[in-house]
């Protein structure tokens, strides 16, 4: 199981990374879930962070963590905002997330 880690570490990145570089699509969601472009910023930075560091072995918890915390988050937005099909899939990272744990 451990040796899965990497891709998804690697994926939550990626999908940090789009965040932090605007994508109107990710602003368009966090706008419609009430968030300023700075909260997803930060959401977004989490993201990246994290993923990085559940690609290794060494900084895999502490990146599982910080995924998780940011993922939580958002998905307690999404929960609010009644919108289960972002849910779900936010719910499935926070689960990777606690797995690396």
């Amino acid at each position: 199981m451990a040796s899965i880690f990497p891709y998804i570490g690697t994926a939550v990145a990626i999908a940090g990374g789009d965040k932090l570089a605007g994508d109107k699509s990710y602003l368009g969601l966090f706008r419609h879930l009430g968030w300023s472009r700075g909260d997803m910023k930060l959401a977004a930075g989490a993201e990246l962070a994290g993923g990085l560091m559940m690609t290794i072995k060494p900084t895999r918890r502490m990146g599982s963590a910080l995924v998780a915390a940011a993922s939580a988050c958002v998905l307690y937005s999404e929960l609010r905002h009644g919108d289960s099909k972002l849910a779900t899939s936010r719910a499935l990272v926070l689960l990777a997330a606690l797995s690396g744990l």
